[in-house]
């Protein structure tokens, strides 16, 4: 691994954490990413690209003449831009393989996980994630769908806001399957909040700088605010839901009118919001005509019913 490549460094913390191969990678790209909240639209994806060529950049010399292909995560994956990042630093294409999973369950450490869609076309025994880690629930479900066809024996993790507790959980699946397993975080490795999204700098499970956690301390009056907010990827996918869902956390945390959160937007009802309704659940946040903390009404085969059911945490509400 290259250390420094002189716009980025990496700094090792397995040793520290406890979760070998666990490093954090430092610069102002990731920086842009995780301390600009109102970063959305073209800017963000922009971003995004140059943080992945920074991650690339590190593992070069590691990746250079083996059999690699990346395993795209439906739908988040796809800001990291990877295949565009190895072109541009490695010179050489990098071959997709395509799995989509929704989460049916989200509890404050964990998430139930199901594969609804994969194609493992192009192989490879060397895989390249990108992916925002909470859990690491989803990681770890789409490697044991594509090891049902492919072998892997190196896999290397790029997430540009990963948690301690979902590295801890990727790390013990590839150690437990002779997987050797290199993961790079931006900036820290956070502490998961109970809601099972936020990943704040000032969580005390947190390991990172202490610069950064004063920074995030100032830009959020010293409340443990997510860094990538409730839908990350969504600046640039779905900036409207992404505008809407800040409104939301504002007022969860009594920041409207705050800066920080400046691209906030009232949303005319809550119901394109559900989706991430276990953020907010259980908050005395309520939006004018709405229960922000909706109730899920099952069937009788025990799914949600109707429009309720991406309340309890689907990925993707239209795939069964």
């Amino acid at each position: 691994m290259i250390e420094d490549t002189g716009s980025s460094a990496v700094e090792p913390i397995g040793a520290r954490t406890g979760v070998t191969g666990l490093h954090l990678v430092h610069n102002r790209h990731l920086e842009a990413l995780l301390f600009d909240r109102n970063l959305t639209d073209l800017p963000f994806r922009r971003a995004c690209l140059a943080g992945s060529r920074e991650f690339v950049r590190h593992i070069r010399d590691e990746i250079d003449g083996t059999d690699i292909a990346e395993l795209v995560i439906l739908s988040k994956g796809l800001v990291y831009q990877l295949a565009e990042a190895v072109a541009l630093e490695a010179g050489r294409n990098l071959p997709a393989n395509l799995v989509s999973t929704s989460r049916v369950a989200v509890a404050p450490d964990d998430a139930t996980v199901e594969v609804s869609y994969a194609r493992f076309d192009a192989g490879g025994s060397t895989l390249l994630i990108g992916d925002t880690v909470a859990s690491g629930a989803t990681i770890v479900a789409a490697l044991r769908e594509y090891r049902r066809f492919h072998p892997v024996r190196r896999l290397y993790v790029l997430s540009y806001a990963g948690a301690l507790h979902g590295a801890a959980r990727i790390a013990d699946y590839c150690a437990d399957s002779g997987i050797e397993c290199t993961m790079l975080f931006g900036l820290a490795a956070f502490g998961l909040a109970e809601n099972g999204f936020d990943l704040s700098f000032l969580h005390p499970a947190t390991v990172t700088r202490d610069a950064y956690r004063e920074r995030a301390r100032r830009q959020f009056g010293g409340k443990p605010v997510s860094a990538v907010g409730w839908d990350f990827g969504s600046q640039a996918m779905a900036p409207g839901k992404y505008r809407q869902l800040c409104w939301v956390e504002a007022g969860v945390w009594g920041l409207h009118g705050s800066p920080a959160l400046a691209v906030a937007r009232a949303p005319e009802n809550m119901e394109a919001l559900a989706h991430e309704a276990p953020a907010y659940t259980g908050t005395t946040f309520q939006a004018p005509g709405n229960d922000v903390a909706r109730s899920v009404e099952p069937t009788a085969d025990g799914r949600a019913s109707g429009g309720d059911c991406a309340a309890v945490g689907v990925d993707d509400p239209g795939v069964r």
